[in-house]
């Protein structure tokens, strides 16, 4: 059952993946660098990257947990009342766990197992959360790609065991690896239930802890819920012919090439907003930031640009701003909008300024 790892060296890279090897390695080079500029409030900004985290997991598997009980599970210590609560509350704790734990990371069958049991520990009963029986298949012919092994748990083994020895010959990008052993992952369905919850956890560990530390500070899942619908497609045509060994995996490989890239930019985008929080008046900031922001905005669009800003210094710039006219409130609450009462003097783009006569 190792379809796609089987077949992985017979691979070719094309070229606009190339590039966008290319576009991230720079920023992969600055790791640390990037970090360490944020070493103060790196606490809060991870925390501020679980909530997303579990709020876009919470929308992705369509837990029914309302808005105002969704905060309450990601930021306060506030008991769940429902199994879904549970489900989320455990999320949060285990992305608590993933982030804590980066670097001594291992991947063994025992570690997946456990993350299991951890993710829906009393959400689901024990005896749900064991390994699948191994299917017994009459096959017409004996082929190369044929399962030699009895169990879920010895396939597992198999697929991991394949995946390190392949990452250890460093032929390949570790992501293009993690693509590979992801899509094996979710069609070989190691346990009964529940894998397509797992198998998602371990792109996102795996991704982490090989090199893409822009997931400490950018939401990963936030980027595949925006592009549920996209992700969704690609894992179906990846698992296309995937039993007979000719899965297609490359398409999924580049949509998560450019998804980190695109994780990378917000990094340096938050980064440098960071900067100027810790230089300027913060109110006058934000007012800046809600100038280049769209015509109908919400505090959540300022709370991602300036995640170490207080609430309350926020909500004081609001109202000041919707005092001198300069914006209105859209409804009520904490999910309410708000509309730009003046016209927003954005930089003119590069056609635009191409245009200008000088």
């Amino acid at each position: 059952m190792l379809y796609c790892l089987e077949k992985i060296e017979t691979s070719v890279m094309p070229n606009d993946i190339v590039r966008l090897y290319l576009d991230i390695y720079p920023f992969i080079g600055r790791n640390a660098d990037m970090l360490s500029t944020v070493e103060r409030d790196l606490d809060v900004l991870i925390a501020t990257t679980i909530q997303r985290d579990a709020g876009a997991l919470k929308t992705l598997f369509d837990l029914n947990v309302s808005e105002s009980r969704m905060r309450a599970m990601l930021i306060k210590d506030v008991r769940p009342k429902t199994k879904d609560e549970r489900l989320l509350k455990n999320i949060r704790r285990a992305f608590e766990k993933v982030h804590q734990e980066t670097d001594t990371f291992a991947l063994y069958v025992a570690e997946v197992h456990d993350l299991l049991k951890f993710l829906y520990a009393d959400v689901e009963a024990p005896s749900k959360l064991q390994f699948a029986k191994a299917e017994k298949q009459k096959r017409k012919r004996t082929d190369l790609l044929a399962s030699a092994h009895t169990t879920k748990r010895e396939a597992l083994e198999a697929l991991i065991h394949q995946y390190k020895r392949i990452q250890n010959k460093a032929l390949f990008e570790p992501s293009y690896v993690i693509v590979n052993f992801y899509i094996d992952f979710i069609n070989m369905k190691p346990f009964t239930a529940h894998n397509d919850m797992i198998g998602l956890f371990l792109l996102y560990i795996l991704l982490l802890t090989n090199g893409y530390q822009s997931l400490h500070l950018s939401s990963f899942f936030e980027h595949i819920e925006k592009q549920a619908a996209t992700f969704e497609k690609h894992t179906k045509d990846a698992s296309y012919n995937w039993s007979e060994g000719l899965a297609d995996v490359m398409p999924m490989h580049r949509f998560l090439s450019k998804l980190l890239l695109e994780s990378y930019r917000n990094l340096h985008e938050l980064l440098r907003n960071y900067t100027y929080d810790k230089q300027t008046n913060k109110s006058d900031y934000i007012e800046n930031t809600i100038n280049k922001l769209d015509e109908v905005f919400t505090k959540e669009d300022i709370r991602r640009r300036h995640p170490t800003i207080s609430e309350s210094t926020i909500n004081r710039t609001l109202k000041r701003l919707r005092d001198e006219k300069k914006i209105r409130p859209l409804g009520k609450g904490r999910s309410a909008s708000w509309m730009k009462l003046f016209k927003s003097t954005k930089p003119p783009s590069i056609a635009e300024q191409i245009k200008l006569k000088v």
